[in-house]
């Protein structure tokens, strides 16, 4: 039973390549499709664009989760609020474990911070403003 299970997956990959060969392909296609030339990226840049212009950047490993750039963003705020994260052109994360790459966030990504309700303050932590005057 093993042996049979084997060779029938071994005929399938053998006519699913058949059937990729016979189609007409540009080079370009079948390098992407054998993976040549893909940069693999083990970290990516978030930058979160706050409603008054200032931005709050950071690094995260590619294979981090959304819910990591929430917490980011969290720990950066002045008082906790509901917010969302929207990718310009877009809609708005979703707050899960997706990954980063799979959000189309790698290597880098730029999110606009919606507030639940306005606020005419700043929304980043006294910290993170006292960092910004020293720059």
């Amino acid at each position: 039973a093993v042996v049979s299970t084997q060779s029938t997956g071994e005929q399938k990959r053998r006519a699913e390549e058949l059937d990729r060969c016979e189609i007409l392909r540009t080079k370009a296609t079948r390098d992407r499709d054998a993976g040549v030339g893909m940069r693999i990226y083990h970290y990516t840049v978030i930058r979160v664009r706050f409603p008054d212009g200032i931005y709050l950047q950071g690094t995260f490993s590619a294979h981090d989760t959304v819910e990591s750039v929430f917490k980011f963003v969290e720990s950066a705020l002045r008082h906790p609020l509901p917010f969302s994260l929207i990718v310009p052109g877009s809609t708005a994360l979703k707050r899960d474990g997706s990954l980063l790459k799979n959000a189309g966030l790698v290597p880098t990504g730029v999110l606009n911070l919606s507030p639940a309700e306005s606020a005419e303050f700043t929304l980043l932590s006294d910290e993170m403003v006292c960092k910004l005057s020293e720059m």
